[in-house]
């Protein structure tokens, strides 16, 4: 047992008894499961060939990285094994500095570190990974990227991957929007003359509801 200390930097309640904090001490909880023949092959050849494979919707041509059993816009089982990558572009990335417990160990991760977003060439789905690049003044959506495999022997994990780097010198493919998102999005915030006037809308709509009821 300890004392508690916060921001206010008081170490008693109100009335004058201790805080106290509560220490479990190390806590080691170790279990496995099962990948199923998806993810096991994924993993698979990750680690033993260094290559990342997909799979591709026999109906709507759609290639899935990480695979997974069921097309999300067919429903179907997806039946063909396709090879994507390395090479792919960034559609998304953010530079990691407030440290938090990492679920896997059980220990705070170390900052900083990019998580990126990547789609592979070849794929349509993204792959979410770590970029050895720390400065978000140097990275850019679009630009092209390359997965580094780890040496061998490599993890069953997608840390068989190691990372991500930029390709240097690589063109940035420009991201298209849809023209939903060209035209700016106009937000009005509520005062109180529009939120008694909604109010007042929707208490009359009620009582026309229920007035047609009663008849």
């Amino acid at each position: 047992m300890g004392l508690y200390t916060d921001k206010r930097k008081t170490t008693t309640t109100p009335d004058g008894y201790e805080l106290l904090t509560h220490e479990s001490g190390p806590i080691k909880y170790e279990f496995n499961w099962h990948m199923g023949p998806f993810w096991s092959k994924y993993l698979a050849a990750m680690r033993d060939e260094g290559k990342i494979l997909g799979v591709k919707c026999p109906e709507c041509g759609t290639v899935y990285i990480p695979p997974r059993a069921v097309c999300g816009q067919c429903f179907v089982e997806p039946n063909e094994w396709v090879e994507v990558g390395p090479e792919g572009l960034l559609k998304g990335f953010t530079v990691v500095r407030f440290p938090y417990i990492d679920p896997n160990t059980g220990h705070l991760m170390k900052v900083p570190f990019t998580a990126v977003w990547i789609t592979l060439d070849g794929a349509d789905t993204r792959m979410m990974h770590f970029c050895n690049e720390l400065d978000e003044h140097k990275m850019r959506v679009g630009m092209p990227m390359k997965a580094v495999f780890a040496k061998k022997p490599r993890p069953t994990s997608i840390h068989a991957v190691d990372r991500f780097d930029i390709i240097p010198g690589g063109k940035v493919v420009e991201e298209l929007h849809p023209p939903r998102m060209e035209v700016p999005i106009k937000m009005e915030l509520p005062t109180r003359k529009t939120a008694k006037r909604k109010g007042a809308t929707a208490k009359k709509a009620t009582k026309k509801k229920a007035a047609a009821k009663k008849k």
